[in-house]
């Protein structure tokens, strides 16, 4: 089934779920999230299958590697990273 996401979560929202570094390199980088990574980042990080369609420019390729930076860095706190492919 496909479902068009019209609700976005704010900045604040979508940080906190995320690491302590990954929020802060963020805010540090980043004056907000685009409209498709404040749709986006918290159904991937919710582990939902996700496409996201929008305009060249608009953070499709962060949105994507943001969740997935965070997993990353979570393992690694944990203690729990392995060697081996995480994402292709």
């Amino acid at each position: 089934m496909i479902t068009k996401v019209n609700a976005s979560a704010t900045t604040d929202e979508v940080l906190s779920l995320m690491h302590p570094i990954v929020s802060e390199w963020f805010r540090s980088k980043f004056p907000g999230l685009t409209e498709a990574q404040a749709m986006a980042v918290p159904l991937i990080h919710a582990k939902k299958n996700v496409l996201v369609s929008s305009p060249t420019g608009s953070g499709k390729t962060l949105t994507a590697f943001l969740s997935i930076l965070n997993e990353l860095i979570l393992l690694a706190s944990q203690d729990k990273l392995e060697d081996r492919i995480y994402a292709v």
